[in-house]
């Protein structure tokens, strides 16, 4: 549930957070004040406020190691792109360079971007590869096996050009993994459970008077929101509602020949 949650689009993503936690804060605001629970609720007045305290600490760390396993996959996502767009961009220059005759490498390496950005990046976005993708990797590796390499530098620059065509497999796997990839559900669940709480924690300290309990809520509830809804619209790297962009592979289109 929550991984369905977190790849709602931003709009949703960010109305259901706004839902639930106004629900829990209005809730809490009733229980305190409302004629079935006030008296008895109320009867806890006395609650100091370093209890509040004490929550929003151990809330502040489960968002920071939160925000670090996010923040270092979204960093590694953008960089495998960048290393896959710079190995394949690398593979054209060394051919270039060694005289080696372009078209069919060239044709290949253009024809695996396009396929990336088209097809597998949508996929992506479902947390799949694509087998088109696949498949255009593998006729790019035929392209660099097929290059006409003289005998004197066969060895070393059949081994060069096959090395940074295996860096381009090894980026996509990188890349492939981290759209996959997500924070387990239950450091989710962990710190929207601690975050209802420090909800409770204002409640308690405020039962002397709804209206100071209200502006206490509403500001620990909007201070919730932009840290959980800035994380949450961050998980995944690769899908809605902000991934990370296929623009470097496309660039490959525009550094890479047709002809």
């Amino acid at each position: 549930m929550v991984n369905f949650w977190l790849t709602l689009p931003l709009p949703g993503l960010l109305a259901s957070l706004v839902l639930f936690f106004s629900a829990t804060a209005a809730i809490l605001v009733w229980l305190s004040f409302g004629p079935l629970t006030g008296r008895a609720v109320q009867s806890f007045h006395g609650v100091v406020p370093p209890v509040m305290g004490a929550i929003a600490v151990i809330l502040a760390i489960l968002i920071g190691f939160l925000a670090s396993d996010i923040w270092e996959r979204e960093r590694s996502a953008a960089s495998a792109v960048r290393a896959e767009a710079n190995q394949l961009v690398a593979l054209d220059r060394l051919a270039a360079t060694f005289g080696l005759p372009r078209t069919s490498l060239d044709a290949a390496i253009r024809a695996y971007a396009a396929t990336v950005v088209q097809r597998e990046w949508p996929s992506m976005a479902r947390q799949q590869a694509s087998p088109d993708a696949e498949n255009a990797l593998d006729q790019l590796f035929k392209a660099v096996e097929a290059l006409p390499i003289n005998a004197a530098n066969r060895g070393d620059l059949d081994r060069l050009m096959t090395s940074t065509a295996l860096e381009v497999r090894t980026a996509r796997n990188t890349r492939l993994s981290l759209a996959q990839d997500h924070s387990e559900d239950v450091k989710w669940l962990s710190v929207l459970a601690l975050a209802f709480m420090a909800q409770v924690s204002v409640a308690l300290v405020h039962l002397e008077r709804a209206r100071p309990q209200i502006a206490a809520l509403a500001v620990m509830t909007g201070s919730l929101l932009i840290v959980i809804g800035m994380l949450a619209a961050h998980e995944l790297p690769f899908s809605a509602p902000l991934p990370v962009s296929p623009v470097p592979i496309a660039h490959v289109l525009d550094l890479v020949g047709s002809g």
